[in-house]
């Protein structure tokens, strides 16, 4: 597996764009932007887990609207508070039912004989699509799924009311290859046409290296239909400064803008030596044909930036042009004196 960490907080979610770490699924005929987006992640390597909290704030005309995101491993889904880093809820696991159905096997006995025979002889085939978990929560219906086809899993999606389009079953392809779990969320949205913000969710699941999911459909890669820059912050807590590489290796525009010792972080148990780094993206079209990871920086030393200079200047007048009248004025009644002295020499 590409991955070799592990996602601890998605604080923050942006719930419509696969710009940011998902990809979006309204309505056909409909559409969703982002506007703004935040996350949190705390990474631990001694367990290789990551807690994964976003938040986002999105516009668009989808009464409602789908989002998928995808991790190394089926997440655990909690409800978040609104407040970053704030206290996570006690999850929701979803019960599950035993139910006994009794039927009729009227196969004849001859044919019973030689199925019986082989038996042995047929496996029984994985499901394309295995639902592991469905929970709601925070506003949404989420489904934890496991394919082995990205066809099949496009079909599942559009059965349950998630739009899909060629570049969105390509997405998904790119996951199903490398045996990562698709998370999908439903929201409703209950003012159209005015921005609104997703509430928190925290998932939780293990991974090989801490990431944050930034690829994204061919489509949502070119996406032009708002005039605003797409803005997304990731907080990461760590061990470690970090620094972000799409892919392998391929540059990543954010900018780091702090890193330094986290201190005391309210409702979040983290170890008193853990490090802060704080990233900003405001790329309009990004580069998300591969997910965003971290690995540890080459340079440690803290970086808090330089406090904004707010000067007072106050003026003192001098007119150039009586300074320059003056001048000549002096210049005159030297000339002058001197013509004076001059003709008083000579008389003598």
């Amino acid at each position: 597996m590409r991955a070799r960490g592990a996602i601890l907080l998605f604080v923050m979610i942006a719930a419509a764009s696969a710009a940011l770490a998902c990809a979006p699924a309204p309505r056909d005929g409909e559409h969703v932007d982002i506007v703004e987006e935040s996350a949190v992640i705390v990474w631990d390597p001694s367990t290789g887990t990551e807690n994964f909290i976003r938040r986002a704030t999105f516009q668009g005309k989808a009464r409602d609207f789908g989002f998928l995101v995808p991790t190394p491993t089926a997440p655990a889904l909690a409800e978040a508070g609104d407040e970053i880093f704030r206290t996570l809820e006690e999850k929701t696991a979803r019960r599950t039912v035993h139910q006994t159905v009794k039927k009729i096997d009227w196969t004849p006995a001859l044919l019973l004989f030689f199925a019986m025979r082989h038996k042995g002889d047929v496996a029984t085939a994985r499901a394309p699509v295995e639902v592991l978990a469905t929970q709601k929560l925070s506003g949404y219906e989420a489904a934890v799924l496991d394919a082995t086809d990205a066809t099949a899993l496009g079909d599942w999606l559009t059965k349950n009311g998630y739009a899909t389009t060629p570049d969105l079953t390509e997405w998904l392809d790119a996951y199903v290859k490398q045996g990562w779990k698709i998370t999908a969320f439903k929201i409703d949205k209950s003012q159209p046409d005015v921005a609104a913000r997703t509430s928190p969710v925290r998932m939780t699941f293990h991974t090989e290296r801490p990431f944050f999911p930034y690829r994204e459909p061919a489509s949502q890669r070119a996406n032009t239909s708002y005039d605003a820059v797409r803005s997304l912050r990731i907080f990461f807590l760590g061990p470690e400064r970090v620094a972000g590489r799409i892919g392998e290796n391929t540059f990543w525009p954010g900018v780091m803008t702090w890193s330094d010792r986290a201190g005391s972080v309210p409702d979040v148990n983290i170890p008193p030596r853990t490090r802060l780094t704080a990233f900003t993206d405001t790329s309009r079209t990004r580069s998300g044909f591969d997910d965003l990871f971290f690995t540890r920086a080459a340079v440690q030393s803290a970086y808090v930036p330089p406090p904004w200079v707010d000067e007072t200047v106050v003026k003192t007048h001098v007119p150039l042009d009586v300074l320059a009248m003056a001048l000549i004025a002096v210049v005159f009644g030297v000339r002058r004196l001197r013509r004076r002295a001059s003709r008083g020499a000579a008389g003598s």
